[in-house]
């Protein structure tokens, strides 16, 4: 998960980039995007083999990296 300020004038990191993935990198980024209204809007989008059809924007982007970096595959043994 990667927190981040949609805008300069925001504080605290209240939006956020969740990489949920598989073995193969198959699975969905959700990006919480929170406005000046107090109010969150919610995007889903589906990521095949680490890449996803739709653009990803840099916090989605870090997200699924971290994912395919840094998640519990990295401490399996593939033999």
């Amino acid at each position: 998960m990667v927190r981040y300020n949609a805008y300069i004038d925001t504080g605290s990191d209240l939006c956020f980039a969740l990489a949920l993935l598989d073995f193969e990198d198959n699975g969905v980024v959700i990006n919480g995007i929170y406005s000046r209204d107090n109010t969150t809007t919610t995007y889903a989008k589906p990521i095949e083999h680490g890449k996803s059809k739709y653009t990803l924007v840099e916090a989605e982007l870090a997200a699924i990296e971290q994912a395919k970096n840094n998640g519990y595959k990295c401490f399996v043994d593939f033999k």
